[in-house]
């Protein structure tokens, strides 16, 4: 044990990490902790415990693990878009007011910052799958503290269109929530009431990215885009939507669409990002 212990320490010193923002090394010292292990042990996870800081820091620098704002309130009770202001209570806002939502609510772990983008790129483009487990466990700790895991029957990600899927080689969406029961005995040490619904939903349509388009070029380029698969029955169930990023939330209010023209009760949306 001892010259593992040795070897651990010599390798860490020799090859320090590398942190994924801003390409600098440095050193690791806290990779014993349970919320750093690389794969989820029988070990509780104490929900305070679930923090930015802790989740990244084996991925991040001291410098860029800074960087980075936690969604809070106020912000608007429909899309969650967090508002400039820092005064006053969580409201609806003027958008959601003209332009209404079909999703009941939607939330956000962070907000889109410098770090929490490229943390997301390098995991999405650049396969550092490395990054699903901690981004997984920040987004479980973010839906139970805004729903019961009795408040919806299925946790669907939102599909790839299939020409993607095989460029890229897996469903970032899918990812981010495939061991969502386990976690829900490991943090709260009861069942989920919960399954995940990977197929439930379909991309049938070839779209450009959403990247750089605005409002109305984002709602143009995904309608049509989604469809229920015909095979799973979602009829009066509640739906989880899961993504990797809310900005207008057109991709989301397209998914929710199809989920209820399919029948669904109700349809909320959870995602690692949002704009602010």
């Amino acid at each position: 044990m001892l010259f593992i212990r040795l070897a651990e320490i010599f390798k860490k010193a020799v090859f320090p990490s590398k942190c994924i923002v801003c390409g600098s090394f440095f050193h690791v010292f806290s990779e014993n902790d349970p919320v750093h292990q690389k794969n989820y042990s029988d070990k509780k996870y104490e929900i305070e415990n679930i923090t930015f800081e802790r989740v990244m820091s084996p991925f991040l620098c001291s410098s860029c693990l800074v960087d980075y704002l936690p969604v809070e309130s106020p912000f608007c009770s429909s899309c969650g878009i967090v508002f400039k202001s820092r005064e006053g209570t969580d409201h609806i806002c003027q958008k959601c007011i003209e332009h209404p939502k079909r999703f009941g609510k939607a939330r956000s772990v962070f907000l889109y910052s410098k770090s929490v983008m490229e943390v997301i790129h390098s995991f999405k483009y650049k396969g550092k799958l490395q990054l699903a487990d901690p981004l997984e466990l920040l987004l479980f700790s973010v839906l139970i503290r805004y729903w019961g895991l009795n408040d919806f029957d299925l946790v669907v990600p939102v599909p790839l269109h299939p020409k993607r899927f095989r460029s890229r080689g897996f469903n970032q969406a899918y990812i981010l929530v495939k061991n969502f029961k386990k976690l829900a005995e490991l943090i709260t040490a009861a069942p989920a009431g919960f399954d995940i619904g990977r197929d439930i939903l379909q991309r049938t349509k070839w779209t450009q990215p959403q990247t750089g388009l605005g409002r109305e070029e984002r709602i143009k380029n995904i309608k049509g885009a989604f469809t229920v698969n015909k095979h799973c029955k979602v009829k009066k169930t509640r739906i989880l939507l899961i993504d990797d990023v809310y900005t207008t939330g057109a991709t989301a209010d397209e998914c929710a669409k199809a989920l209820f023209e399919a029948g669904v009760q109700s349809v909320d949306v959870l995602t690692i990002a949002g704009a602010i």
